[in-house]
């Protein structure tokens, strides 16, 4: 098998055993308030005096973000780069989310080092085919 018959393999196997989706699989919709940003891709700024600065690929400011988790949900729920984004009304049930996300996504990783391990027992290109299969997924995890 190559590395590009597993990586298909492996996205197949993820979506039919039903990829959770971020927000909405990890809390209830109805207590998410609705954010319009730029229909781009965001990412981590830098941290000024506490806060946490998204921005797009191409450096312009959308948000500060209090905490570091406030930072990662307004990035995970914008991954569909639709021009919304979501934050919970309750601001402080945000670090439990994305503790449970990031379990999620553990297992998921966890699950492609043994598949990989199997299929490829001497392979190096763990971390190039774990990623490729994230991006494919849509998934980022900071």
């Amino acid at each position: 098998m190559s590395e590009k018959e597993f990586i298909d393999k492996t996205i197949a196997k993820i979506q039919s055993s039903g990829l959770k989706k971020f927000p909405s699989d990890f809390y209830d919709p109805a207590h998410l308030l609705k954010i319009s940003i730029p229909a781009k891709t965001l990412m981590l700024g830098k941290e000024f005096f506490g806060t946490y600065e998204i921005i797009t690929t191409d450096g312009t400011s959308v948000y500060q973000a209090d905490t570091l988790n406030e930072a990662r949900f307004f990035i995970y729920s914008s991954a569909n780069r639709n021009g919304i984004t979501y934050l919970p009304e309750d601001k402080t049930i945000i670090n439990q989310i994305i503790e449970e996300y990031h379990y999620y996504l553990d297992n998921l990783i966890a699950l492609l080092i043994s598949e990989y391990k199997k299929a490829f027992p001497e392979g190096k290109d763990l971390l190039s085919v774990s990623n490729k299969i994230f991006q494919k997924l849509n998934i980022i995890r900071y």
